[in-house]
């Protein structure tokens, strides 16, 4: 409860009186005793001069709780109440999202410029050797703003591979029935169909107006922006949080000191382009890749770059199926990548080819593989390579999965 401030002359007085009916109800003696009461006066104007003195020293004493409030200003409270949070782990990033109900009697509009947030702690993340030692994290999103978004630089550096930076990024929406329980708890991993979460994490959110009863989502997004480590390892370590929407504040701690589970990449394989599709041959429906040698820029194949984790044992597998009368070389080659924003390196380390030689039946490769410390992505290529421009070849099952996916936590 704030405390009422009042004048030195006006607070001597009120406690005063409070005195002086106190001490004449402990000092009067019994009326049949004969004693006299002509004391009472002095004491009271001891006890006056005494309060009156201390006021005019700077004394604070505290006064009674009861009949004083706890908004001075005369601003009414905020009807935006806190029902409850929720955190999730998102590959390398922290989701914490904070529900609030309009209480009040009338419909409620939260602007984005009515939102302020403000996260801090010590991070790291033992798996990291660069962030083996806690860092301080301080992102900031200020009050009156529409962009919703801070940044904290952790490692600078020259060479942008070995940077890092946390993102905050801050969205509001107006709460759906059926996502209201559908986000995961602090213990659940992320669940596979990440799609059921439609919610935008633009930098500029619109308005959300609340009718009476209805409530909204906060969401605060920390990313661990990192070329690397970013997309898989999420900054350990707790938080706290300044939140403010709508005149609603609030005061948290987070706890983000365990990863969830251990974040692998969401590889999504590449549609086969309809030219290069064979309905007919195939070792499970409805096609397979269709190499050519014969026709120009068919006689290769190149799945574009998929995304693997760093340092990763990775099981490659595939089967082919070789024509009769092939000449020439069939072949794989996997090439390992470090792509950044500004460059494009091949990391020679992890790179293979491995050349087909069974011909004439369905034949199963499968290949284990570590991702190179550095890696960041992947890419297949398979070919025939001859000058007569004879042969052909099916590829199908095509599949690269990780072999470390183990669960964080108990």
């Amino acid at each position: 409860m704030a405390k009422a401030k009042e004048s030195p002359a006006r607070f001597a007085q009120g406690t005063g009186f409070g005195l002086a009916s106190h001490f004449s109800r402990r000092i009067a003696p019994p009326s049949d005793s004969g004693a006299s009461t002509a004391d009472v006066p002095t004491l009271f104007h001891f006890a006056f001069a005494l309060v009156t003195a201390l006021a005019s020293l700077g004394a604070s004493p505290t006064l009674p709780t009861r009949g004083v409030t706890s908004n001075p200003s005369g601003v009414p409270p905020s009807p935006l109440t806190l029902l409850r949070r929720t955190i999730r782990q998102d590959q390398g990033a922290w989701v914490v999202d904070y529900r609030f109900k309009n209480t009040g009697p009338t419909d409620l509009v939260v602007s984005p410029d009515e939102v302020m947030a403000k996260v801090e702690g010590w991070v790291s993340n033992s798996r990291i050797a660069a962030h083996s030692l806690p860092r301080w994290s301080s992102i900031a999103v200020a009050k009156g703003t529409s962009r919703l978004t801070g940044e904290n630089d952790l490692i600078t550096a020259s060479e942008e591979a070995k940077r890092c930076k946390e993102r905050l990024i801050v969205s509001i929406w107006p709460d759906e029935p059926e996502g209201c329980d559908a986000c995961p708890s602090m213990t659940e991993p992320l669940p596979a169909n990440l799609k059921a979460h439609k919610v935008s994490t633009k930098a500029n959110p619109s308005a959300v107006k609340l009718a009476a009863g209805a409530s909204m989502r906060v969401r605060l997004r920390l990313e661990h922006q990192h070329v690397v480590y970013g997309d898989y390892d999420p900054l350990l370590g707790p938080r706290t949080v300044e939140l403010t929407v709508g005149g609603s504040d609030v005061r948290d701690v987070v706890s983000l000191d365990r990863e969830q589970y251990l974040a692998q990449p969401r590889i999504t394989w590449p549609e086969i382009p309809e030219e290069r599709r064979d309905l007919n041959r195939f070792l499970s429906g409805p096609d397979s890749l269709h190499l050519e040698a014969h026709i120009p820029g068919q006689q290769y194949w190149r799945v574009p770059q998929l995304p693997v984790r760093y340092d990763t044992k990775m099981r490659l597998r595939f089967w082919y199926l070789i024509a009769e009368g092939t000449e020439g070389d069939c072949r794989l080659r996997l090439t390992q990548i470090r792509d950044t924003p500004i460059s494009l390196r091949s990391l020679s380390r992890g790179d293979f080819e491995q050349c087909l030689k069974v011909v004439g039946r369905w034949t199963k490769v499968e290949r284990i593989i570590r991702t190179d410390p550095e890696a960041t992505h992947v890419a297949l290529e398979f070919g025939i390579w001859n000058d007569s421009f004879i042969g052909e070849m099916w590829v199908d099952n095509v599949s690269l999965e990780p072999l470390e996916v183990t669960q964080a936590g108990p």
